[in-house]
Order: structure tokens, then sequence, then C-alpha cells
């Protein structure tokens, strides 16, 4: 008689996948922590601008630690019950390959393309990436939310977005 595959916290050994995810989320959180106290000081502020993100960096790392000491105890992240996954079937990088290279694109094209423009590429990407195949609408999309995260940043919040060569028409 055959025994079941072992759950993924039975298994021996340490998890590299969930270590270096562990990792990750500490080193992420300690170069925020790092770069949030170059935030300067508001004026006659108890809570200044720089509050947030010190908590912010705080909580990533402390939970990033935890995370590290758990998965060299052995621990090791366990699909949801309702996740249908097969631990041993091979890994798709396609999806997140299309999305990274959406996102280095849409950032490379950002200064003289503009946020609309790069913003729409990098949601054009994702939708590409999860199956839809519709590109008219896609575009539209795409092209909407960009835009309308443009204006409400822009125009809502008195940011400074490069508007690339849709400058004089935004």
């Amino acid at each position: 008689m055959t025994q079941p595959p072992p759950t993924p916290s039975a298994r021996p050994g340490i998890s590299i996948p969930d270590l270096l995810v562990a990792l990750a989320l500490t080193a992420l959180g300690v170069a925020l922590f790092i770069g949030s106290r170059e935030i300067p000081f508001g004026i006659n502020a108890v809570v200044g601008p720089r509050v947030f993100p010190l908590i912010v960096s705080v909580g990533l790392t402390a939970l990033g630690v935890l995370l590290t000491v758990s998965v060299l105890r052995g621990d090791r992240a366990e699909p949801a019950a309702e996740e249908d996954t097969d631990l041993n079937a091979p890994v798709n990088l396609g999806a997140p390959a299309i999305i990274l290279g959406g996102f280095v694109l849409g950032a490379a094209v950002l200064t003289w393309a503009g946020f609309v423009i790069g913003t729409a590429i990098m949601y054009f990407s994702v939708a590409w990436a999860f199956g839809e195949r519709r590109v008219g609408l896609m575009a539209g999309v795409a092209l909407a939310v960009a835009l309308v995260t443009y204006v409400a940043f822009t125009r809502g919040l008195g940011l400074s977005l490069p508007p690339g060569f849709l400058k004089g028409i935004l």
C-alpha cells in the first residue's frame, strides 16, 4: 500500500523558496526603514511624514525575521485547504515574466512617453498575463484607468507626474 505524499509542513529540511521569501521580506523592511529615515521631519508636527513609513518598515522587518526563524525551524508554507495545488507540477514562469517585462517597459518609457502611456503598458501586461486576449478592450481599459489615475494624482492631490508627449493635452 502506498502512502500519500507528505504535507508541506511534514517534509524534512528547509524550504529554499520559503526562506527566499522570508529573507526578501526582511530585506525590503530594512530598505524601507533606511529610506524612511531620509524623510525630513514635518514642521511643528508631532506625527510627521515619516511616521507611517517607519511603522510599515518596522512591521515588515519584524514579519520577515519571524518568517525566517519559522522557516529555519523547518516550517513550510502550506496551501490553503481550498487550493487545488499539485506540489510536483512544474512552475509556469510565463505569466510573471510577462508582468515583469511590462513593468520594466512601462518604467523605461515613463519619462519620455509619460505616466499615462507607461502605466497603461503595465496594466496591459497584467491583463495579458492573466489570459485576456481582447487587445482593443485591454488597451482601452488600460488607458482609461491610467488616465483616471493621472488626473486623480495631478489634479486631486497636486502631485507632479510626467505627462510625456501628452503634454498640453492633459
